[in-house]
């Protein structure tokens, strides 16, 4: 079968095509024919090195048919419709993927696998952040990071569903997309402060702020936050800049004091959160996403769709944060 592998980490040129043997599944697995593959800022710092010692494949979620099923797997079977997550073991950049099987969810006939491919990291990640973390109520004010992300625009229709009132971070040229997904005042992320703009729009700061970029270790979000806010922090996207930049000491970067005295007297919070719920929470938020999918409220928006070949030219585009929405490779 073919693969995308990485055989040093780099950037996006080191990511090449070749012939491996095909996959078998391990007790509790199951093996995935790629219809496709999801392409997240986990593979970009993966290709980094941020995975241990290449050669690796990188890629989380995969969406595709059940070709092969593992020993004591009771809930799949061959020919079922899935995404699956192989969210440790990775290698979802190949035409054949083996997953966990209980890190898989079933995909209804009528969804299309490119938009099944948007969905899991994506939507699994930014229901954590706005359904079980931050819960906005009616009319709270709600800043999204990188909203034009697939984990930000994930958030931003989440946000929307609950009617709360949307502030976004994006490049200007992505501001009319946003107002399309009900983003009510757009920020420039690029030029000027942003702190001092959300300031100036609101006055006294917003509610929640879903930050996956983690600008001066998450304190820039965190002074943004009027009375009874929260920061929920999904990612750190800012500590990757040029394509061939060494990556972060996270633990250096991420350092600092903590400010208690200003959380306890502001009743202020900061969340940490991530995809690797339990699988049978992530299940039911599963249920969830497909009951709003099927009745318009979330909207998976597909950027560019890449053939397996063109994996260095999809990190490119997503390592200069290009895209609006997500980026899926096919076989």
């Amino acid at each position: 079968m073919r693969q995308v592998v990485a055989r040093r980490s780099g950037g996006p040129e080191v990511l090449e095509v070749v012939d491996t043997p095909e996959p078998r599944p391990g007790a509790g697995e199951i093996v995935v024919e790629a219809e496709a593959i999801g392409v997240n800022f986990a593979d970009v710092w993966a290709r980094m090195g941020a995975d241990g010692k290449p050669p690796f494949t990188p890629g989380i979620e995969v969406a595709g048919h059940v070709v092969a099923v593992g020993e004591d797997v009771n809930s799949r079977h061959a020919g079922e419709r899935v995404v699956a997550t192989p969210y440790v073991t990775r290698g979802a950049y190949a035409e054949l993927v083996r997953a966990p099987a209980e890190l898989t969810f079933p995909v209804p006939h009528e969804v299309d696998f490119t938009v099944a491919a948007a969905l899991p990291l994506n939507y699994l990640t930014a229901y954590a952040a706005v359904e079980q973390a931050a819960r906005p109520r009616w009319r709270e004010r709600v800043l999204v990071h990188a909203a034009a992300g697939g984990v930000g625009l994930a958030a931003v229709q989440l946000a929307r569903r609950r009617e709360a009132e949307i502030y976004a971070t994006a490049s200007a040229t992505k501001h009319d997309a946003l107002a399309e997904e009900g983003v009510a005042y757009a920020i420039d992320s690029r030029t000027g402060d942003w702190v001092e703009e959300v300031r100036r729009l609101t006055g006294d700061g917003v509610d929640v702020v879903v930050d996956g970029v983690g600008e001066d270790a998450f304190r820039k979000s965190l002074g943004v936050l009027r009375f009874g806010g929260r920061v929920v922090a999904y990612g750190f996207t800012s500590g990757i800049t040029g394509p061939n930049a060494e990556l972060p000491d996270l633990e250096q970067a991420l350092a600092g004091d903590v400010p208690l005295l200003e959380f306890l007297s502001e009743a202020r919070g900061l969340v940490g959160v991530h995809m690797g719920a339990p699988a049978p929470t992530l299940h039911r938020w599963w249920a969830d996403l497909l009951a709003w999918l099927e009745r318009g409220e979330i909207t998976p928006r597909v950027d560019r769709v890449y053939r397996l070949d063109d994996a260095a030219d999809a990190h490119a585009r997503l390592h200069a944060r290009e895209n609006v929405g997500k980026l899926v490779l096919v076989p």
